[in-house]
């Protein structure tokens, strides 16, 4: 008897749990929740984009966006090209300027503020750990750019800090809206560095991909006013 009505007791409970677990299928309710696309093979993945979502209603908090922006690009001096003025297959690192900060971008997904960067394969393992470490009070998404949107900004993305809505009408799920007649490993989305590329320095050590046949190494001593002088390494 008391067995069975322990047994009675266990069933219950477990009951008891499964219907909040049901009611309660997440701990963030007010975002949306992506559907997962089936794919035989996925694409492959580009390159990568950050992006750092702030809110533009109060010029402090823009200020605050634009100096961490500032700091990025002093840290990776060193191995950023020039600004780009679009989003995709630029083949260098490169911090992305399209559209006024100070608003949302047009046309989307992001419904806030936001600042990118282009980030090609080799300096993934460079960039965002350092991004995800510094980012401060403002949320950051990583994600990979395949051409497939929807499952780009969703399922295949990261986020560190509060992940933030996104309108993700502009997409369709499993169905490629960029990217065409790109390949991995092409001028634009290169998968390793060149010859002559800057692979590392006396900050970062050798922090990205050099090419078959290259290794990283000791390139230049650059002098520094306001610290230590840099030691610059080399795909060679």
């Amino acid at each position: 008897f008391f067995l069975t009505m322990k047994l009675v007791a266990t069933v219950s409970i477990l009951l008891f749990v499964a219907v909040l677990i049901s009611a309660h299928p997440t701990l963030y309710p007010h975002l949306q929740q992506a559907n997962r696309t089936a794919f035989d093979k996925p694409p492959p993945i580009l390159s990568f984009h950050i992006h750092i979502a702030y809110t533009v209603f109060h010029q402090e908090v823009i200020d605050e966006a634009m100096a961490l922006r500032e700091k990025t690009r002093e840290a990776f001096q060193t191995y950023l090209g020039p600004d780009c003025d679009g989003r995709y297959d630029y083949g260098y690192l490169c911090m992305i300027s399209d559209h006024d900060f100070n608003t949302t971008l047009e046309g989307g997904p992001f419904v806030s503020g936001e600042w990118s960067m282009f980030v090609p394969i080799p300096y993934y393992q460079l960039v965002v750990p350092w991004m995800f470490q510094n980012r401060g009070d403002f949320s950051l998404i990583v994600h990979p750019n395949s051409g497939y949107e929807y499952e780009d900004h969703t399922i295949w993305a990261m986020w560190a800090g509060q992940p933030w809505p996104l309108d993700l009408t502009i997409f369709e799920q499993g169905t490629q809206t960029n990217e065409f007649g790109q390949y991995r490993g092409n001028e634009g989305n290169p998968v390793c560095l060149n010859e002559g590329a800057v692979c590392g320095d006396s900050t970062f050590g050798p922090s990205t991909i050099c090419c078959f046949d290259l290794s990283c190494m000791e390139a230049e001593i650059v002098s520094q006013v306001d610290s230590n002088d840099l030691t610059v390494y080399r795909c060679t």
